[in-house]
């Protein structure tokens, strides 16, 4: 088949969220198994080529588009990532953006109005000018370059479909040139202010010059959404069975979308996400990024402990301020007593991820004066980041807080822990359980969406009610078994779970259920 993956986002190329690994593990797991892959993405002033051969400046012929009532001159650049075809959407726009979503410090400095870590003010631009380009580009393609499969990933492509039935419609080479092409979405996240919704009938009817009877489908609330507004012509996907479920029975606060699932009899299949383990694998450190080298699935611990030694000394003692590139450290640990049990959070800092719930959960135990200490690493919503710096600060000694991003440090955080914490409001996948489950440490989670691929007692632990209390109660009886017997008291656990993820969720497995996908897919 000839799949088109449309993003945003693609890990070594153009990096955000958790959406740039999804996108680039299920393309190359699918050139793997021989299908032939061509990834679309802006050229943003961030794009990292380091990685591309044979790139190619111009590629095809330019398109021009309409956005905003205006002609709008579109290029391609093309290059080759791991078999990967990748053709760059080329505008002044996204050139001058260096970061893919948010304003970055310097663009900050050169203009105040451009806060860091927020969004770009012409987003829906970007968008629409993306999806457009997108779907113009076939006019610019032989009949052997027809897409079997267009696969658009998130809000921020989920506009693809309506743009291409669009074009078929007013078009008769586009009628002809995507005849049998079909249309997949996947929902990485339905959540609210991830919808990438117009705020309007009137700016979505400025912005991609479809008429209001084209555009109604997708009003909610005022707003016209993406997701609804495709759904007719698109086969749903989100990232795990579980959270397809949730969004369908409307079990999730997902900004009005599940009403209008369950309303229209939206089917929406869940595809769990699946791990690259040999990108994480403990026991090369050039590819896990950890000081030492350890094996979980042959009960090998030996290194794990000594990431905990290098950790503790090198980034956690009270005289290291800097730990890390784009790292600020709040907080230190002293570690008197070798019987000591670390819990680590490591991931966004947002409402979503449970932080208020953990930090509860937290000063419960450490009144009770457990021998535990707290690790957590992570970034976003400004007050939670400010929660967590407090709490660091009064607990010092017992907690650490790294404000930021880096890759290594935040892979010794994780193996360097006994206990990984994720107590998710809402959780379409998840990827922290996959790497601490490789890493040999225990994750304990909210049982909610995809986080309840974690098998409960056999490769980690699940709770139902996300509160303090009920999360307090079962890190203390963890630690208390962990105080008690030592740190080989969940050995065998950890063998297990590392050697089911590597089994369960390859992406070669994965990549396997998306091609059946492909093919039962109806065509627009």
């Amino acid at each position: 088949m000839n799949i088109w993956m449309v993003a945003r986002e693609y890990a070594g190329i153009a990096e955000a969220g958790g959406v740039k690994n999804v996108t680039c593990s299920i393309s190359e797991a699918l050139c793997a198994q021989g299908q032939k892959v061509t990834l679309f993405i802006p050229l943003y002033g961030c794009t990292d080529l380091s990685g591309i051969s044979n790139f190619t400046c111009l590629w095809h012929q330019p398109v021009i588009i309409t956005v905003q009532e205006k002609k709008i001159h579109v290029s391609f650049s093309h290059g080759i990532k791991n078999g990967v075809d990748v053709v760059f959407v080329g505008h002044k726009r996204f050139s001058e953006k260096k970061g893919v979503y948010t304003y970055t410090k310097s663009e900050e400095l050169e203009n105040p109005g451009h806060r860091h870590g927020c969004g770009h003010e012409d987003v829906q631009f970007l968008n629409t000018l993306f999806q457009k380009a997108v779907v113009a580009y076939g006019s610019t393609c032989s009949d052997t370059e027809k897409p079997d499969v267009i696969h658009c990933h998130d809000a921020t492509a989920a506009m693809v479909p309506i743009f291409l039935e669009h074009y078929k419609k007013n078009n008769s080479y586009y009628r002809s040139f995507y005849d049998s092409t079909k249309s997949i979405i996947t929902i990485h996240n339905a959540g609210s202010g991830y919808h990438h919704e117009y705020s309007s009938m009137e700016e979505a009817v400025f912005l991609t010059g479809l008429s209001q009877k084209e555009l109604e489908r997708g009003l909610n609330h005022g707003c016209i959404e993406p997701f609804l507004l495709s759904a007719d012509y698109a086969c749903m996907t989100t990232v795990s069975p579980e959270y397809a479920k949730e969004i369908v029975d409307g079990r999730q606060d997902s900004g009005g979308l599940s009403f209008f699932f369950k309303d229209r009899n939206i089917p929406l299949t869940g595809i769990t996400n699946g791990i690259d383990y040999e990108r994480y694998n403990p026991l090369n450190t050039v590819v896990s990024a950890l000081p030492f080298a350890y094996n979980p699935i042959a009960s090998d611990f030996l290194g794990k402990y000594k990431c905990r030694q290098f950790f503790l000394e090198k980034y956690a003692s009270h005289d290291v301020k800097v730990a890390g590139k784009g790292i600020t450290k709040h907080g230190y640990l002293a570690v008197k007593d070798e019987n000591t049990v670390f819990v680590t959070y490591h991931g966004r800092v947002v409402t979503q991820k449970g932080i208020p719930v953990l930090l509860e959960a937290a000063k419960i135990l450490l009144k009770e004066n457990l021998s535990v200490k707290f690790i957590f690493i992570g970034q976003g919503e400004q007050t939670l980041e400010e929660k967590l710096v407090k709490f660091s600060l009064e607990h010092k000694g017992n907690a650490i807080y790294f404000n930021g991003y880096d890759k290594a440090l935040s892979r010794l955080c994780i193996a360097a822990a006994d206990i990984a914490v994720m107590p998710s409001e809402f959780e379409p996948c998840g990827t922290e359980d996959f790497i601490a489950q490789i890493f040999g440490t225990i994750p304990v989670a909210h049982a909610t969406g995809g986080l309840q691929k974690i098998v409960n007692t056999e490769t980690g632990f699940l709770y139902d009610s996300n509160t303090p209390k009920i999360l307090a109660g079962i890190l203390r009886s963890l630690i208390t078994i962990y105080l008690n017997i030592g740190n080989d008291a969940f050995d065998t656990m950890k063998a297990f779970a590392a050697s089911y993820i590597k089994k369960e969720f390859s992406w070669k497995k994965v990549a396997g259920q998306y091609i059946e996908l492909y093919k039962g897919a109806s065509t627009n």
